[in-house]
C-alpha cells in the first residue's frame, strides 16, 4: 500500500514538474521569474498573462531571458528579419535562442520588435482602436462629434489594416454628414521590407464640395525603418476615382498616381506616447495638373491601460475640388478618448 501510495505521489510531482517546465517563463534583470503565457512582443514590450495574475506589460530592457516552448512564434527583429520558432534560454544574458526546424538562431532581446504566436487563431491575429471625441474645424465655428477606429490583421506574409473616421454635426434640427473616411490597405510581403499593396477607400468632405469618393488602387512599398520606437513605410502606384460632387455631377474614373510616407512614434517610458504620421500626395494623370494632399497626425497618450486620450490633427487639400466655388484646403482638429485592443 505505502509502495501504490508513494508511485502516485511520484507521480503527481513529475506531473506537475512537467506542467511547470512548458509553462512560458520570463526572467529579470533583478533575478525574478514569472511564469504563465507569453502572449506578444509589440514595438519593444512584452506582454505576459501570469498564472493567477493580471496581464503584464513590461520593457524589453528590463527582462534578461525568455523561455517559451510551447507554440511556435512569429519574430520581427528591428534588423528587418522575420523568424518562426520556439524560444530558448540562451547561456549568454540578454540573448535567446530560436529553435526552428532544423537550425538556432541567436537573437538579442531587445532587437526584438514584433513577436506573436503563430499557430494562435485567425481571431487572435486581430488588433485595434475605437475612439469618440469632440472636434473643431474651419469649416464650423461650434464643436462636432467624432469617432476614429482601426483594426489590423498579421500574419505570415500579410498585413490588412482599416481605418475609419467620421466628423457629424448635430443640432436640434438637423443631423449633417461633413466628414467621412474609410481606407482598406492590404500588404502582401515578398521580403521582410518589401510588398505589394492594394488599396480600397471611401471618402467625403463637404467642405471641398465632394459628396463621395470612391477609390482603387495598387502599388509597392517599402517598411524602410524597424527600431524599437519607429517604424516607417513608403508606398507608390495608381489609384481610380470616382466622384460624385455635392451638386451630384459624376466625374467618371479618374486616375491618379499617389505617394505616401508613413510613420509610427512610440515613447514607452511613463507617461507612454504614440504617435502616427502620415502624408499622401495624389498627381492627376486624366486630369492634367491636379494635385490632392491627405494628411494625418495622431497622438496617443495612455492615461490607463489600454485607454488612451488622443489629439488628431488632418488636413485635406484639392488644387481643383469637385464641387464648384469650394475651397482648396481643409484641415481639422480631433480631441477624444481612445481605447485599444
Amino acid at each position: 500500500m505505502r509502495r501504490i501510495i508513494l508511485v502516485f505521489l511520484c507521480q503527481g510531482i513529475c506531473a506537475v514538474m512537467f506542467a511547470q517546465a512548458v509553462k512560458d517563463t520570463i526572467y529579470f534583470n533583478n533575478g525574478s521569474m514569472v511564469i504563465g503565457e507569453l502572449k506578444k512582443v509589440q514595438l519593444g514590450v512584452l506582454t505576459f498573462d501570469p498564472d493567477d495574475a493580471n496581464d503584464i506589460t513590461v520593457q524589453l530592457r528590463k527582462i534578461k531571458m525568455i523561455q517559451a516552448r510551447t507554440k511556435i512564434y512569429r519574430i520581427e527583429t528591428i534588423q528587418d528579419k522575420v523568424i518562426f520558432g520556439i524560444l530558448a534560454k540562451d547561456s549568454i544574458n540578454h540573448v535567446i535562442d530560436v529553435i526552428q526546424f532544423n537550425d538556432t538562431v541567436t537573437i538579442s532581446v531587445e532587437d526584438i520588435s514584433n513577436l506573436y504566436p503563430f499557430d494562435k487563431s485567425v481571431l487572435q491575429r486581430f488588433s485595434g482602436n475605437l475612439g469618440v471625441g469632440y472636434s473643431y474645424t474651419k469649416s464650423s465655428q461650434f464643436g462636432r462629434l467624432d469617432f476614429d477606429g482601426s483594426l489590423n490583421y498579421i500574419s505570415k506574409q500579410e498585413e490588412i489594416k482599416l481605418k475609419f473616421s467620421g466628423i457629424y454635426t448635430i443640432t436640434d434640427s438637423s443631423f449633417s454628414r461633413d466628414r467621412e473616411d474609410i481606407n482598406l490597405k492590404y500588404n502582401y510581403y515578398f521580403s521582410p521590407t518589401s510588398f505589394a499593396t492594394a488599396i480600397l477607400a471611401y471618402q467625403r468632405n463637404v467642405e471641398l464640395g465632394l459628396n463621395r469618393r470612391y477609390q482603387e488602387g495598387v502599388g509597392v512599398g517599402n517598411k524602410f525603418i524597424t527600431t524599437k520606437n519607429i517604424y516607417a513605410w513608403a508606398r507608390g502606384g495608381l489609384v481610380i476615382n470616382q466622384e460624385l460632387s455635392v451638386e451630384n455631377v459624376k466625374s467618371g474614373n479618374l486616375t491618379e498616381f499617389f505617394s505616401q510616407l508613413q510613420f509610427n512614434l512610440f515613447r514607452f517610458t511613463k507617461p507612454e506616447i504614440n504617435i502616427d504620421f502620415s502624408e499622401t500626395v495624389f498627381f492627376g494623370i486624366t486630369e492634367k495638373g491636379r494635385i490632392r494632399n491627405d494628411g494625418e497626425l495622431d497622438i496617443n497618450w495612455e492615461m490607463i491601460d489600454d485607454l488612451n486620450l488622443s489629439l488628431g490633427f488632418y488636413t485635406n487639400f484639392d488644387n481643383q475640388p469637385p464641387g464648384k466655388g469650394s475651397i482648396t484646403f481643409d484641415y481639422g482638429l480631433v480631441f477624444g478618448v481612445n481605447y485599444k485592443f
